[in-house]
């Protein structure tokens, strides 16, 4: 760079100039320079750009996972449960490596819905007939962690809207009951889409869960 150029000069007499590292001022009717404070931006290599774009991902995921899950404070009370300060970090750190940036989730079997103390079910069975699916479970003693009366809840994502969760609540089943018999809305799927089904328990007064367990469908 010819820094005693006549344009360069004129281009100077209206304000700094930065460029390959440093700026370029006028003092005293004389070209100055100084190291700026930060240099020339480096361009992101394909692994920053990726944990990037996975950031962005996880975290529109988990604007629509929270319509999807209501009022539930499921990640909330497990943040609290493990010391870690917000919801959303535990969202990403657990579920962000099961997204692809722009198609959502690819590891559907390590995804997890839900998140908690108590313990999870065993999915022993399943059965599906048209959108009318059956689940069946092991529950083992009756205890705090465990209880018969614990609720019952379905997260679900349909094969072909891997970024759009959904959640069945309000189930008349409870876990000692050790099935249900669920409607997954049609949603307007083709017929015999996969369902991606994530059975977990929340407390009767949902201030406990447990963690989610897959099956497909």
């Amino acid at each position: 760079m010819d820094i005693t150029s006549p344009l360069f000069l004129a281009i100077l007499a209206n304000g700094p100039v930065k460029a390959d590292g440093y700026t370029y001022f006028l003092y005293g009717g004389k070209v100055r320079k100084c190291k700026s404070t930060r240099g020339p931006r480096k361009s992101r290599t394909e692994g920053e750009k990726q944990t990037t774009d996975r950031f962005t991902e996880a975290r529109k995921m988990w604007k629509i996972y929270k319509r999807a899950i209501g009022d539930l404070l499921i990640w909330r009370i497990a943040a609290r449960e493990r010391g870690v300060s917000k919801s959303d970090s535990l969202f990403h750190s657990t579920n962000g490596g099961c997204l692809f940036p722009g198609k959502g989730v690819w590891a559907f079997k390590t995804f997890r819905f839900s998140m908690g103390t108590l313990e999870a079910p065993v999915i022993t069975g399943t059965e599906r007939n048209g959108w009318t699916v059956t689940l069946n479970w092991k529950n083992g003693i009756d205890c705090p962690k465990a209880s018969a009366s614990d609720q019952v809840f379905v997260g679900y994502f349909y094969d072909t809207l891997r970024r759009s969760p959904c959640l069945l609540r309000d189930i008349p089943a409870r876990r000692g009951d050790e099935n249900v018999t669920i409607e997954i809305p049609s949603g307007d799927q083709p017929e015999g889409i996969p369902l991606h089904l994530y059975l977990f328990f929340g407390d009767s007064e949902l201030a406990r869960f447990s963690p989610s367990e897959y099956t497909q469908v």
